[in-house]
C-alpha cells in the first residue's frame, strides 16, 4: 500500500507541472504582445520596382531604386505612426519627342529621362500579429524631382544636355502611398521584413509619377515608459 501512493500522485504532478508551463508561456506571449504598445523604432530600407513618367503629354516606362529611412512609434498594439525619408534614381523611356536638337528645327525622336528623388512622407502602419506579423501602411506627402536633360536618340545618334535642346527640370509632387507586407519578429529588438505598393503623385500637382515599389527592410526597436 506504500507504493500506491506515489504512483497515485504522479499524474498530478504532472498535470500541475503542464499547467504551469502553459501559464508561463501564455504571460510571456502577452507580455511579448503588449510590448508592441510601447516600441519606438528605425527602420532601414531597400526599395526598387518599376516606374511610369508623364512628360508633355506623353507616359514613358522605366524602373527605379532608392534608400529610404523611417522612424516610428507605436501607441497601441494594432498600429504605429511614422516618418520617413526616400533617395532614389529613375529612368524611363519614351517612343517619340520633339526636339530642336543642337538648335536646329523641332525633329521627332525617342528619348529617354533621368530623375533623382527625395521623398518625405508620413503615415500609419497596421500591424496584425506578434511574431509573424502581416502590416498594411498608408502614407501621404511631399517629393522633389530633379529631371535631367533628355537623352534623345536621332539618326543613330545620341545628344544629351544643352544638345537636346531641354534643359534639366526641378518640381514638386504631393505624393500617396500605399503597401502591404509581412514582418519577422527576430527577437526582441531586431525586426525584419519585405513589403509591395504603389505610389502616385496627385493629380495636376507637380509631374505626374506612378510606382510598383517592392522593399526590404530591418528595423531596430526599443521600448518607452
Amino acid at each position: 500500500m506504500t507504493s500506491a501512493h506515489p504512483l497515485t500522485l504522479h499524474p498530478q504532478r504532472r498535470c500541475v507541472r503542464a499547467c504551469g508551463a502553459a501559464l508561463v508561456t501564455l504571460t510571456a506571449t502577452t507580455g511579448l504582445a503588449h510590448a508592441d504598445r510601447r516600441e519606438t523604432s528605425v527602420h532601414a530600407h531597400v526599395v526598387g520596382g518599376a516606374l511610369a513618367l508623364a512628360d508633355h503629354g506623353t507616359t514613358g516606362g522605366g524602373g527605379w531604386g532608392g534608400l529610404a529611412i523611417r522612424a516610428s512609434r507605436a501607441t497601441r498594439n494594432s498600429f504605429q505612426y511614422d516618418t520617413q525619408l526616400t533617395l532614389g534614381y529613375g529612368t524611363a523611356a519614351f517612343d517619340q519627342g520633339s526636339f530642336p536638337l543642337q538648335g536646329g528645327a523641332p525633329v521627332m525622336a525617342p528619348y529617354t529621362l533621368a530623375s533623382q528623388l527625395a521623398r518625405l512622407d508620413a503615415g500609419v502602419t497596421l500591424r496584425l500579429g506578434v511574431q509573424w506579423i502581416p502590416t498594411v501602411r498608408l502614407a501621404a506627402g511631399v517629393q522633389a524631382t530633379r529631371r535631367a536633360s533628355p537623352v534623345v536618340t536621332y539618326n543613330g545618334t545620341e545628344f544629351a544636355g544643352d544638345a537636346s535642346g531641354q534643359a534639366p527640370q526641378l518640381t514638386a509632387n504631393l505624393v500617396g502611398a500605399a503597401t502591404v507586407g509581412l514582418d519577422y519578429r527576430w527577437n526582441r529588438r531586431l525586426i525584419v521584413g519585405a513589403a509591395a505598393g504603389v505610389s502616385a503623385a496627385v493629380p495636376g500637382v507637380g509631374d505626374a509619377w506612378r510606382s510598383f515599389d517592392v522593399t526590404a527592410h530591418a528595423a531596430y526597436y526599443w521600448y518607452w515608459r
